[in-house]
């Protein structure tokens, strides 16, 4: 089977061209990719706001919904065949937050699909602890909006809104 990706190339261009198979190492999963949402980070990339930091050959998208389509040595607790939505933060494990239990707040943290490759491909390679599993019967076009509504969601709950009285 030939696997495709969507290469940003500057210029407000991206290319799709054929990429090798590959498959998970230790710890890593292989996610067929079933529907990418774009955001406003990639539109950002799109028009050449963010060059200097994910260069000219890069895959972007990270809020993205798909199944397993293998897995590698080490992992548990997925299936192929499971639907899954990706967690695109990728913590380093060894700066002063990550060491306090803080990973969210990692000094060096990689965001998926900047950083790194991301989901605008036919099959994306990402560390199985960013995956979570989805109920068997959610859409996964609806599963692709998941990050963009944890965001929305833990925004609102930092603001602490609450209601007035006789509202």
């Amino acid at each position: 089977m030939t696997h495709h990706a969507a290469f940003y190339r500057g210029n407000h261009r991206f290319v799709v061209e054929p990429v090798a198979p590959q498959q998970p190492g230790p710890g890593e999963v292989a996610v067929d990719i079933a529907f990418v949402g774009i955001c406003g980070t990639d539109m950002h990339v799109f028009h050449g706001n963010m060059d200097a930091r994910v260069g000219l050959n890069r895959i972007i998208g990270h809020e993205t919904s798909g199944r397993v389509a293998a897995i590698g040595e080490g992992v548990e607790g997925l299936s192929p065949g499971d639907k899954v939505v990706v967690r695109p933060l990728h913590p380093c494990g060894d700066c002063p937050a990550c060491a306090a239990g803080s990973s969210h707040i990692c000094h060096r943290m990689k965001f998926l699909g900047l950083y790194t490759d991301g989901a605008m491909q036919s099959r994306w390679i990402v560390p199985a602890f960013t995956l979570h599993r989805l109920p068997a019967d959610m859409p996964l076009d609806v599963a692709a909006m998941v990050e963009p509504l944890d965001v929305a969601v833990h925004d609102v709950r930092r603001v602490r809104l609450a209601r007035r009285a006789g509202s």
